[in-house]
């Protein structure tokens, strides 16, 4: 009784694992790294009501930018940050090498700047206060924003030169338009605004414009109740406006370069370097033979290189495999010719008097090595009509051995039914 339970159980557990071996395929290679700045929005306040604000929530925005083609690396906000809080915030070590490792960043910072203007506290209180004070604090606030937000994008590009940075503007946090703090929105919004282009053109950033998105649809994206923080259709519209942004930038052009570490015959493995530019890539790999993009497009196809270089110990021709953060993709292919592999002497049994055999004088000629120039590399963003590639995944020989460990086991199973009627 016991081998049959195991017998049924080995080949239950056989066929499962055969069956999704074939997913694991399926995989996409690296994602981009997204790294998040911002307040309570970029945060998701309120979005998740289980973990009481305690942890970023998977509903905010960051998260949703570019259909899942992005994987967030950290997000860092807090609620009721201002832009003077985030600026100390990003000084910190560890925050300095995931915005040094990001490829994209988002800043959306500035609400709070306001929101936190004690004149501006005192309105939205229903506590009357001096109205001609309100232009001199508007532009204090502004004036201090602009500088800080400087100073932010100068930190990220201290040490990150190549992300794009998306820059949020802000907008009318005041659901109701008829209610009596909409106007308010509506008199220092314009002034931030202004100031938030300013630095995003001058910092080379992309101006993300979330105040024209939520204008007359507070009441649409924008929790109710007297919230501020956008709901999840709110979200969404701050995710898509990114994700329209980074699908809309110039994806540039890759390029390798290919080197053998000598061009001399050689008995030892020789070393292909490889220069890219740009510098920065997410995938670099290497095949066998004359390879296309789309030989590379099954994940575990290629192997990784490290360090920008590989090494091979045969003659033959080698593709190497680059994609970057935008998307761009390439291939270059370099030939190696020069390997030379030791031959043991031929035993010639026809010699009586044991002396080699004479043979004919060898010239060695040695081919120098070429790298074959391939086509303009091809930029994509789908994989789609890929041809199978020389290393195809051994699933099938997975899936036939599963089946064969199945009907083992139910050939088990019949046995032992049959000794137990015999009995």
């Amino acid at each position: 009784m016991h081998f049959k339970r195991f017998s049924v159980l080995f080949a239950i557990i056989l066929a499962f694992s055969t069956f999704f071996s074939s997913f694991a395929f399926a995989e996409s290679n690296v994602k981009p790294n997204l790294v998040a700045l911002g307040d309570s929005i970029t945060y998701g306040w309120n979005l998740d009501d289980t973990n009481g604000n305690t942890t970023p929530s998977s509903k905010a925005f960051p998260y949703l930018i570019g259909n899942g083609n992005y994987v967030v690396g950290k997000n860092i906000s807090g609620g009721g940050w201002t832009s003077a809080r985030l600026l100390t915030e990003i000084s910190k070590p560890e925050n300095i090498l995931a915005i040094k490792n990001a490829d994209v960043i988002t800043l959306d910072i500035g609400s709070n700047d306001y929101l936190q203007n004690d004149l501006i506290k005192k309105l939205r209180a229903g506590v009357p206060v001096d109205p001609t004070l309100l232009p001199e604090a508007i532009k204090q606030v502004t004036e201090q924003l602009s500088q800080n937000l400087g100073l932010i994008i100068g930190g990220i590009r201290s040490v990150n030169t190549d992300a794009p940075i998306i820059l949020y503007n802000i907008y009318n946090p005041f659901w109701d338009v008829n209610a009596p703090l909409y106007p308010l929105g509506e008199q220092f919004l314009p002034i931030a605004n202004w100031a938030i282009k300013q630095v995003a053109t001058v910092s080379k950033s992309f101006l993300a414009d979330s105040y024209t998105a939520f204008n007359g649809k507070q009441s649409d994206y924008i929790f109710p109740g007297g919230d501020i923080h956008p709901n999840e259709a709110g979200q969404q519209v701050l995710a898509g406006l990114a994700t329209t942004l980074l699908s809309a930038l110039p994806q540039g052009e890759v390029t390798i370069g290919l080197t053998a570490s000598t061009t001399e015959p050689a008995k030892d493995p020789v070393t292909i370097d490889v220069l890219i530019k740009p510098s920065k890539v997410l995938v670099i790999q290497w095949l066998k033979g004359e390879k296309t993009i789309e030989d590379f497009a099954t994940v575990g196809t290629g192997t990784d290189i490290a360090q920008n270089q590989f090494q091979v110990t045969e003659n033959g021709t080698y593709t190497v495999y680059v994609r970057d953060a935008k998307g761009a993709k390439a291939v270059k292919s370099i030939t190696v010719s020069n390997i030379q592999k030791d031959t043991p002497p031929a035993n010639n049994p026809g010699n009586s008097n044991n002396n080699p055999a004479p043979t004919q004088p060898t010239t060695t000629t040695t081919t120098p090595t070429t790298t074959t120039q391939p086509a303009a590399a091809t930029v994509t963003r789908t994989a789609t009509g890929h041809t199978l590639p020389n290393t195809a995944s051994p699933m099938y020989n997975y899936l036939a051995i599963g089946l064969a460990f199945i009907f083992a086991g139910l050939f088990a199973m019949k046995l032992q039914n049959r000794k137990r009627e015999n009995n």
